[in-house]
């Protein structure tokens, strides 16, 4: 069951291109704006199911290299920790840790760095409940707090047992791939719902440095909007990469 938290502080104004209705159509803001955003398990990534394959497809590997690029405010990779140690049992999600997650906007990755993902209030009136299901669903490991300050304000905190698991850092996607080494094997690169802001030039050398720097047996995820409003897809099928079994999901074998 994949559960919804409201869209976080990662916004911006340009509005969403004229498309068919897509899977965020519900998530409409204050103002009329329909900014992009990025929130806990955004549902176009099947959780349980990509911890699944990954547990598969990592199957015998002693170290798996995890990245998350434009990872805004840390929802999407403290809910990659959360999801991997659900459903694959702590000791099995070792080895995807630590989580490099890497953002241009540093005061974005301030606030990932701190463990407090504040909520957006007055948004979602189900926010606080959508909150406590979230609780429940992972009761048993404790690995976060709903705090509510005095003004008012409200904020995920999360352990530190949870936020040592990722490596924050400021940084562009391009600068980020050229520093590390070419052919790297056993790696998993979330870069989603991101390809939209890149110029086709910007796209397809991203595509090709991707390509460099994945070695045998690596994933590249992306996410609805990279399908829908960019190459991402098809300029990483032109790179050497194949679709996988699991949505959004591209992989490299050799």
């Amino acid at each position: 069951m994949n559960i919804t938290l409201s869209p976080q502080s990662f916004y911006h104004k340009q509005n969403l291109p004229a498309q068919k209705p897509s899977f965020t159509s519900n998530y409409q803001v204050i103002n009329n704006r329909r900014p992009y955003c990025t929130y806990f398990f955004r549902e176009d990534l099947k959780w349980k199911s990509f911890a699944k394959y990954l547990e598969r497809r990592f199957k015998g590997t002693e170290k798996v290299n995890v990245y998350n690029a434009a990872c805004s405010d840390g929802t999407e990779s403290y809910a990659l920790i959360m999801s991997l140690i659900k459903h694959l049992g702590k000791e099995k999600a070792e080895k995807f840790f630590p989580v490099k997650a890497f953002d241009l906007n540093s005061q974005l990755i301030e606030i990932a760095k701190s463990g407090e993902i504040p909520l957006l209030s007055g948004i979602y009136r189900m926010a606080e409940s959508l909150f406590i299901k979230l609780n429940m669903m992972f009761k048993e490991d404790k690995y976060f707090k709903y705090v509510t300050q005095p003004d008012g304000k409200r904020f995920a905190k999360f352990d530190d047992n949870i936020k040592d698991l990722i490596e924050f850092r400021r940084s562009n996607i391009f600068n980020e791939i050229a520093r590390r080494n070419k052919n790297e094997e056993n790696s998993v690169f979330l870069c989603r719902n991101m390809w939209m802001y890149l110029t086709d030039p910007e796209q397809e050398k991203l595509a090709s440095m991707l390509s460099e720097f994945c070695g045998k047996n690596s994933v590249v995820v992306l996410g609805e909007y990279d399908l829908s409003t960019s190459k991402a897809g098809e300029l990483l099928l032109k790179n050497g990469f194949e679709e996988a079994y699991i949505d959004k999901v591209y992989e490299k074998m050799v």
